[in-house]
């Protein structure tokens, strides 16, 4: 209350005590707990500070020096050509044999300015010294123009290789996570590498890119230094002399700039993220309904502002470097022109070496700048590639197949001591669990969030292999089988089930058509209840079932449920899973679901994970889960009049 006060106009508080006067002294509980509650509202608590803790290269950076980064980017440019060689060689030819073109053009251009120098500069009439500097000035022009056209070359090659070169990276990622055993994404550190090699995956273009500048200015820099060599011995260091400070100033705010980039890189994705929050459709209703608006809103502008903090806190020091550079660049230039002054007055040095100077040193500066800037570039994609090639072979390292063993259609599935705890954890999430399952039975598995019900399902299917004890599918071990070959064999209808953007075709079959035609997936749908409503779909079964993205058709949760569970059934697996399949459905249609369950329990291992207890009525066994371990089993009459955990749930949602 009292900095609400502070920020009082005198005229606000005669008036409020005049109000007060007349309204008496004292408030009630109600009305100050109302008042604080507004002040709350208007003050929302400010979002946690966010810190990248994955980025493990800015004291590399902050310590690169000219010396250190000469010694690395050899390394930087074999890893971009090996990259590109491997995506397109034609193009990287042409672009290396442009980029060389373009660097023999320059010193050749030079070369003939410094030729019509001569002519220009010594005296004679004017129209004789033009015609003796023609022919070198032709050179010149038509070298030039040589080096344009190799230039647009190098970079129409440079084009057709990025993007085939940035689809190849992500296409590893992503094969990367496809490949990988599910139990990797538990283990400590997987999630952030992958963040980071994303970020690398994404360089791999700029880098190339990068390359391409800093060779071009390499190759123009060795093209502009042969020449003045030639010229004259004393060239060379004058040129170094005068743009070495801004190449100092371009590499020092190269550092500052990726400090920046490390100092809010938190910020940016946890504001990306944020924005997908506020502005997806699929979040629209409860933002609003929750009056979120205010307090997200805050949160998300408190985050862009501590961003916009950084940018422009960082314009002193960015400042401070470029009038450094440019005051020491332009003293050193003075001091250059000096020294070019003295040799021609001192007659070390002829006037049309001077001229060739003068031209030779306005290249040399873009060049030189480029080879600091682009270098330091290169040093920063390359660092981040070496997480993105680390990560695919962490990845390669957790992947591949686990044994020869084909497995059929399981009659029987067995786990004999069977346990498994996430990497991090000291006690099991399940097990030791011994458990026999058989075609013809549906299985229901019920107990409190964390009993273990998500891992029983990973060890059943082989995502997951048990950390002790084993789990058999008709007596082979789940870690012996190839489990692709097992994965053949199961229809999972997971919790959070995907909203593939496909076809409601393509839902059904998942893209695996099977033979059997359009007929099986009206088969799966009229098990799900769901002909009547696809038939109604703007283009039946091809309309696409992506209104947010494509201007397709959007199912409700219901329908979306029963297309989950249609996919299932269309792939008419032996060991069916279903993890909370009627959640978001009515009663018709849960009733439909369970009741296609039923028609079909004897082709299959049916297993059932629900928090309804009388869905449990149709199982012919229960499994009730607590601590990662099986307390009960039997039929629902069983554990009713057992009295134990499962009669407990039964009676709380009686009594809902």
């Amino acid at each position: 209350m009292e900095p609400m006060e502070a920020s009082r106009t005198p005229q606000t508080q005669q008036g409020e005590q005049g109000q007060q006067g007349q309204q008496g002294q004292q408030e009630l509980p109600g009305q100050q707990a109302r008042q604080t509650g507004r002040e709350e509202r208007r003050k929302p608590a400010d979002p946690p500070e966010f810190s990248y803790s994955a980025g493990t290269h800015s004291k590399v950076m902050e310590s690169l020096s000219l010396r250190r980064m000469a010694a690395r980017l050899p390394s930087a440019l074999g890893q971009t050509a090996r990259m590109a060689w491997q995506t397109d060689p034609r193009s990287l030819v042409w672009l290396v044999a442009g980029q060389i073109t373009a660097g023999v053009c320059t010193a050749a251009t030079l070369a003939a300015v410094s030729d019509a120098m001569g002519p220009l500069l010594t005296g004679g009439d004017a129209g004789t010294r033009i015609e003796a500097a023609a022919a070198p000035l032709v050179t010149a022009a038509l070298t030039a123009a040589t080096g344009t056209v190799a230039q647009i070359v190098s970079g129409s090659a440079a084009r057709r290789l990025t993007p085939r070169l940035a689809t190849l990276a992500d296409l590893a990622m992503v094969d990367a996570h496809m490949d990988v055993e599910v139990g990797a994404y538990d283990q400590p550190g997987f999630t952030d590498r992958s963040e980071v090699a994303g970020i690398g995956a994404a360089r791999s273009t700029m880098l190339v890119k990068d390359a391409m500048a800093f060779t071009n200015g390499l190759v123009n820099l060795v093209a502009v230094a042969g020449v003045l060599t030639v010229v004259h011995p004393a060239l060379l260091p004058l040129l170094l002399l005068s743009v070495v400070p801004r190449g100092l100033g371009a590499l020092i705010a190269a550092r500052l700039d990726y400090s920046l980039h490390n100092e809010t890189n938190a910020s940016r994705n946890i504001r990306g993220m944020m924005r997908w929050y506020l502005t997806t459709h699929k979040l629209a209703d409860e933002l609003r309904c929750n009056s979120m608006r205010p307090y997200a809103h805050h949160w998300y502008a408190t985050v862009c502002g501590r961003i916009d903090a950084k940018l422009i806190g960082s314009a002193p020091r960015f400042l401070r470097v470029s009038l450094v550079a440019a005051a020491l660049g332009g003293l050193f230039q003075a001091g250059t022109w000096a020294a070019l002054a003295g040799l021609v007055l001192g007659g070390y040095m002829a006037l049309a070496a001077a001229g060739t100077a003068i031209v030779a040193m306005r290249t040399s500066a873009t060049a030189l700048s480029s080879l600091v800037v682009y270098g330091a570039y290169m040093f920063q994609h390359a660092l981040y590639l070496e997480d993105y090639r680390g990560f695919l072979e962490l990845a390669a390292s957790m992947s591949g197949r686990r044994g020869q063993a084909v497995a059929g259609p399981p009659a029987k599935l067995v786990l004999e001591e069977a346990a498994y705890t996430y990497p991090g954890k000291d006690a099991p999430a399940l097990g030791p669990v011994s458990l026999s399952l058989s075609r013809g039975e549906i299985i229901a598995v019920v107990g409190e969030n964390g009993a273990g019900k998500s891992t029983l399902i990973r060890l059943l299917t082989g995502l997951t292999l048990p950390g002790e004890g084993e789990v058999y599918w008709d007596g082979v071990p789940t870690r012996d089988a190839d489990q692709e070959s097992l994965w053949a064999h199961v229809g999972l209808v997971a919790q959070s089930f995907a909203y593939w953007p496909f076809t409601a075709r393509e839902n059904i079959t998942l893209g695996q058509p099977d033979g059997r035609g359009e007929a099986a997936v009206w088969e799966a749908l009229d098990a799900v209840g769901m002909r009547k409503a696809v038939e109604d779909f703007p283009n039946g079964l091809d309309t696409l079932l992506a209104r947010s993205l494509w201007g397709g058709h959007e199912p409700s949760g219901g329908q979306w449920q029963r297309l989950a569970c249609g996919r299932a059934f269309h792939r008419r697996p032996t060991l069916l899973i279903m993890d909370e399949p009627t959640s978001a459905m009515d009663a018709r249609g849960e009733h439909r679901i369970f009741s296609g369950l039923q028609a079909m329990k004897d082709e299959r291992i049916t297993l059932i994970v629900t928090h309804r207890m009388e869905n449990c009525r149709l199982a012919d066994r229960i499994l009730v889960l607590e601590a990662g371990r099986i307390t009960e089993q039997g039929s629902f009459a069983e554990l009713v009049s057992l009295d134990g955990t499962f009669a407990e749930l039964y009676r709380l949602s009686q009594e809902r």
